[in-house]
């Protein structure tokens, strides 16, 4: 056997690993496609769950006495935020909703815009993160500045809010990793059927 005839099926094993590779993703992608629609009735209805605890601190703080800065602030954060954060995630999820005609081009170029769509979700997560610590940041100063007396609320929320924000940033940080991969590949096997 010639160096050309090993040439030639080292070549044709490349090609059918990558239809394979191809073939692959695309049934993934397929698969996967009503994912971007749970995952943005998820954030909505968290979003939704949000403002209801927004309105219900704002009526305890307008009807109960002791705490109303705490429970007003807190209504205040999660009245602004919530419709603002969930309004970003919306938008930065609407690119994967759609879907065109199947082809395994416009699915992996779908499988890129998903990709990026989750990138842009995530960056949202980053920002509810931000603002937590704002929050809490901004109890304890009121706290020390002896607006409020909730040391040991503000101790457990601390720590429940420590807890799942570090929790959730490790996953972001894992998830985008995995999604950025995700997206090259697509990226790479789109390339070589254009290519």
């Amino acid at each position: 056997m010639s160096d050309t005839d090993d040439l030639i099926s080292s070549l044709q094993r490349d090609w059918q690993l990558q239809q394979y590779d191809a073939g692959h993703v695309i049934r993934r992608l397929r698969r996967a496609r009503w994912m971007p629609h749970l995952a943005l009735g998820f954030e909505v209805l968290g979003c939704f769950v949000a403002l209801g605890v927004g309105v219900w601190f704002a009526w305890v703080a307008a009807n109960q006495s002791g705490h109303q800065l705490l429970y007003g602030l807190s209504a205040a954060i999660l009245l602004i935020t919530a419709p603002l954060l969930g309004v970003a995630t919306a938008l930065a999820r609407r690119p994967s909703l759609a879907w065109e005609e199947e082809t395994p081009e416009s699915i992996l170029r779908m499988g890129i815009r998903c990709a990026e769509a989750s990138l842009r979700a995530m960056q949202v997560g980053r920002w509810h993160i931000a603002i937590v610590a704002f929050f809490v940041a901004l109890l304890w100063a009121l706290q020390l500045l002896q607006l409020i007396d909730a040391r040991e609320f503000l101790v457990f929320y601390s720590a429940v809010c420590l807890v799942v924000s570090t929790g959730s940033w490790i996953w972001m940080a894992w998830r985008s990793r995995s999604v950025r991969a995700e997206r090259d590949e697509c990226e790479r096997l789109l390339a070589s059927l254009r290519g």
